[in-house]
C-alpha cells in the first residue's frame, strides 16, 4: 500500500466527513461560516486519527473488514 493508496483514503474520508459535520450544522442552524469552520476543523482532525490508526494496524499486519484493505501477505509477521 504506497502513498497513492494512502492519500486517496484521507481524501475519502476527509471529504466524508466534511459533508456530514457540515450538513448536521446547518440542520442545527448555525452560520454558513461556523459550519464550515467547525467541518473542516473535525474532519481534519479525524482524518489524522483514522489514517494514523490504519496505518499503524496495517504495519502490525491487522486486517480492516469494514475498510476492506487487507495488509499484502507478504508484510504479516505471525
Amino acid at each position: 500500500m504506497g502513498y497513492k493508496f494512502w492519500i486517496t483514503r484521507a481524501l475519502k474520508v476527509f471529504i466524508g466527513v466534511l459533508i456530514l459535520l457540515f450538513i448536521v450544522q446547518l440542520l442545527k442552524q448555525h452560520s454558513i461560516q461556523d459550519s464550515i469552520l467547525f467541518a473542516v476543523t473535525w474532519s481534519f482532525l479525524t482524518t489524522l486519527v483514522f489514517i494514523g490508526s490504519r496505518i499503524y494496524q496495517s504495519r502490525k499486519g491487522v486486517e480492516c473488514a469494514l475498510c476492506n484493505d487487507t495488509p499484502n501477505s507478504g508484510d504479516k509477521n505471525t
